[in-house]
């Protein structure tokens, strides 16, 4: 990169910019889209009157499907150009067989999920939450292929421009868009909420949509244009070893703008607040610069100096921009938070649950000391309320007791107001064993502050106490955990130990064959209430994805769907490690190998790493994980 070659630049190089152009605007296409969703995401997910409004990955995912189709049609026409047709040469294939069975045993067993969903109408383009559908997941393949034939040495590269020249400049160009936006979102405002950007990404129809945006779920935090917080983590530590490898082996101008860009990228990872990111940032930055030393070791002129000034200068932009933005008034000091990730309110007790079931309309709350609240409905009183337009105060028809003597004393309260309604008047008991509970009700609403974050609701019916179920529908029974025993794993990765353990049913029966990509929220078991109020405060929610990209893989389209990823990122560790010669020191071959490696192999080895183990707490995520399908075909390239 950056040589005195002559720099020839043909059909296929044009093709090659057009290419890294598009995925460096990628991460940043957004769009105000109204999308009509299937019945069965209607009964799990909040819309209206079936429509949902999607910003950020619809659009990334038409983005995808688009270029994955002009990718292909540009394959077949070199292959069959009149002129110079290009052929395919056996002896790589042969070469790189494992790959090529790995990735192709992944999209075998993702077309064979798909058949057989029971959800086809959304494992097509995947759930309105993700948009990774089946599609998208043939389109990681393409892309893995697109990186393993166009990144691949040609014979007459020497005097031509470079595929992965092309690719190392549009690194450092994105990393430095990432890290500019990173410094706009920390000390200004969120970029999504700039008038002439909501503008930009809306039509008239959306237009008022577009300007009511406004980053209320991550205050404290930057996503930009990822979605997430996380997700940002990720494409961070899958970008800054490779982009800091870049920096090693520029020249001049891009030399520069590489350390700069990956020192920014130092604000970005850590606004993101992703601890998994960090630490694996921690595991493959040291492993990168140990490569690189070895490597160095092996030429006859090593050139650490380099190595100590980049990362210096990189380290020290990165720490100035934190320090900074720890002393100037930034975005988040401006605007105070609200709530918080804990599963109670700062200072307050909490009525922890063990357990919470109704039976026979009848609800019974079991609190970790073994404590129980019952309520139940006295159907005489209940009619009284019905017939008193006056009062109409439905509180008067409940009966609570500890399962054997009735609780009637009673002093006002308030239950606190939610992101969806304004406090309300209630009461107390003076019975000091329910003191955190506050009760109080709404018509037919039985409202209840158990002292986590979120209260929970119940329906007083004519039948007794009903829960609420999806989309408002009401239940005869509170739906009970799938697994029990492994409690003390809930709140491993901040509550993801509970999805994980309550998946465990949902993996069984993925065994050998997923149930399509983007139908987890339909074969998790949903409202389970104690462990979603023990993990995460409030029960609201619905469990989309398992937060685990190898777990989401075995989910979705099945168990050997996993092997076969996993033995594709194995067989590339393994093959790097030999070829950078960690085993058989004295091999004169090895050695060789040893100096032709470039510093963008060992950026992209270490980035791979990083994302890797990113992948145990992040899923897979269609802002991200395209560019790291290319990253790998790239990296796997070289052998």
């Amino acid at each position: 990169m950056g040589g005195k070659r002559n720099r020839k630049i043909g059909y296929r190089q044009i093709f090659l910019i057009i290419c890294t152009a598009f995925w460096v605007f990628y991460p940043f296409i957004a769009r105000v889209l109204v999308n009509k969703v299937s019945e069965t995401e209607q009964q799990f997910f909040s819309t209206s009157e079936g429509y949902v409004i999607d910003i950020l990955l619809y659009c990334k995912e038409l983005a995808l499907i688009g270029f994955i189709i002009f990718a292909f049609v540009y394959f077949l026409g070199e292959r069959i150009f009149p002129d110079h047709p290009i052929k395919i040469d056996p002896n790589r294939l042969k070469r790189l067989k494992y790959p090529f069975i790995f990735i192709g045993g992944y999209a075998l067993f993702s077309i064979l999920s798909f058949i057989f969903s029971d959800y086809k109408d959304t494992a097509l383009f995947g759930v309105n939450s993700e948009y990774e559908g089946f599609l998208v997941i043939l389109g990681y393949v393409g892309l893995f292929l697109f990186a393993l034939f166009f990144m691949k040495k040609e014979p007459n590269e020497d005097i031509g421009l470079r595929a992965t020249d092309i690719l190392k400049y549009g690194i450092i160009i994105l990393c430095l868009i990432i890290g500019i936006l990173s410094i706009i979102e920390v000390f200004w405002k969120p970029i999504l909420e700039f008038e002439f950007m909501q503008d930009l990404i809306s039509s008239e129809k959306t237009r008022e949509i577009a300007h009511s945006l406004k980053n209320e779920n991550f205050i404290g935090q930057i996503s930009l244009t990822f979605n997430n917080p996380g997700f940002l983590g990720g494409f961070c530590a899958l970008f800054i070893p490779v982009n800091f490898s870049i920096s090693l082996e520029a020249k001049k101008i891009w030399r520069i703008l590489a350390v700069i860009g990956t020192g920014m990228m130092g604000l970005s990872i850590f606004w993101s607040s992703s601890n998994v990111a960090i630490i694996s940032l921690a595991i493959s930055m040291p492993v990168l610069i140990l490569c690189v030393i070895k490597k160095e070791r092996k030429n006859k002129k090593p050139d650490f100096k380099s190595l100590l000034k980049s990362f210096s200068v990189t380290l020290g932009i990165a720490v100035f921009l934190i320090v900074l933005s720890k002393v100037l008034p930034t975005y988040s000091s401006r605007v105070r938070p609200e709530g918080g990730s804990s599963t109670s309110v700062s200072g307050q007790e909490v009525f922890r649950l063990k357990k919470a079931e109704i039976k026979n309309g009848e609800l019974y709350l079991y609190s970790e000391n073994d404590t129980l609240l019952c309520v139940s409905v006295d159907q005489d009183l209940l009619h009284k309320c019905y017939l008193d337009d006056v009062e109409n105060n439905f509180s008067e028809c409940l009966v609570f007791s500890d399962g054997k003597n009735e609780i009637q004393e009673r002093t006002p309260a308030v239950v606190k107001a939610t992101n969806i309604r304004e406090a309300v008047n209630g009461f107390k008991f003076t019975d000091e064993r329910y003191s955190a509970i506050t009760i109080a009700t709404d018509n037919l609403l039985l409202i209840m502050d158990l002292g986590y974050t979120g209260t929970v609701e119940f329906a007083i019916t004519e039948k007794g106490i009903k829960a609420f179920g999806q989309k408002s529908n009401l239940l005869d029974e509170i739906p009970q955990p799938a697994v029990t025993g492994l409690e003390s794993f809930y709140k491993f990765g901040t509550g993801r130990g509970y999805i994980w353990v309550q998946s465990l049913p949902v993996l069984k029966d993925s065994l050998l064959i997923g149930g399509g990509n983007g139908t987890f929220a339909f074969r998790f078991r949903q409202n389970e209430m104690v462990g979603l109020l023990n993990t995460h405060g409030s029960f609201k929610y619905v469990v989309d994805r398992p937060h685990n990209w190898y777990l989401q893989i075995a989910c979705s389209d099945g168990v050997p769907a996993l092997i076969f990823v996993l033995a594709l990122f194995i067989w590339y560790l393994i093959r790097f490690i030999k070829r950078l010669g960690f085993r058989n020191k004295n091999d004169i071959e090895k050695t060789k190998t040893i100096i032709s490696i470039e510093h963008f192999e060992i950026g992209l080895f270490a980035g791979l790493i990083g994302f890797m183990l990113c992948g145990f707490i992040n899923d897979s995520c269609i802002t991200v994980n395209p560019w790291f399908w290319i990253l790998l075909g790239t990296a796997v390239a070289f052998f």
